[in-house]
């Protein structure tokens, strides 16, 4: 096997796409912030923004892998926690981060973990989540071929056990922000335009990622689909930051 094979392939073992592209505009985000010494990264499991982002985070999580955190050495300080009761003083982190994680909370624990998250941040708080209608029809369309090939993935089952954030999960925000002891700015965004990830479902379905077409075929895909802002998005981006000192 020549050179540029072995190193193909261990790129190929080692790709992250999809983490990568939830992070991605969180990533730009955070870099842009002056005062970002100390970040928090709810629900990030052992591969979030710290990977991405090459700095150091705390991490806070039910569990994590050993496995990915001696592999990858992410440069995170793990902590396990739920969401519900970050183990945290007030305003402890300049930056505080949750990616993917609320619609895996069940819908009367969402505004409680919400205050929370809001609790822990002093200046920057970035919520992402799947979000809307489409997003969630999308979803219940996937697990249901999902089953009937027998590769239904748990997090899916739980985001059309749980249902995904919506309307009044917006409200919500907007409520908790304007109520919060400091005022805060909200604005929002989407990401990961359905389109792009309905085909890139569908071609998952013939290159497997253990594949080694898989980075070929994929990363030239997860470049284009990363690309700006999107009105019909897969996932909506929230960041609220504070005003004055």
């Amino acid at each position: 096997m020549g050179s540029f094979a072995r190193v193909y392939l261990n790129w190929n073992r080692r790709l992250l796409l999809e983490p990568w592209l939830r992070y991605r505009s969180v990533v730009s985000i955070v870099r842009a912030e002056s005062k970002s010494n100390s970040i928090l990264d709810v629900g990030s499991g052992s591969l979030g923004l710290a990977y991405f982002l090459r700095r150091p985070a705390v991490a806070a999580d039910l569990a994590f892998s050993q496995t990915d955190l001696v592999q990858f050495r992410p440069p995170v300080l793990p902590v396990r926690a739920t969401a519900t009761h970050l183990p945290f003083r007030d305003a402890s982190f300049d930056v505080t981060v949750s990616v993917d994680m609320l619609e895996h909370v069940p819908r009367e624990n969402r505004a409680r973990v919400i205050r929370e998250l809001f609790r822990v941040s002093r200046d920057v708080l970035i919520i992402a989540f799947p979000f809307g209608k489409l997003s969630e029809r999308f979803d219940r369309e996937a697990l249901a071929m999902e089953r009937q090939k027998g590769t239904a993935p748990p997090w899916r089952e739980e985001h059309v056990r749980n249902g995904l954030p919506s309307g009044e999960t917006h409200d919500l925000l907007l409520e908790i922000a304007r109520a919060s002891s400091r005022p805060r700015t909200v604005s929002w965004f989407g990401q990961e335009g359905l389109l792009g990830l309905r085909l890139r479902w569908k071609l998952l379905q013939i290159v497997r990622r253990d594949s080694r077409l898989y980075g070929a075929v994929f990363a030239p895909l997860y470049a284009l689909h990363a690309r700006g802002p999107r009105r019909n998005a897969y996932r909506r981006i929230y960041v609220m930051r504070a005003l004055g000192p």
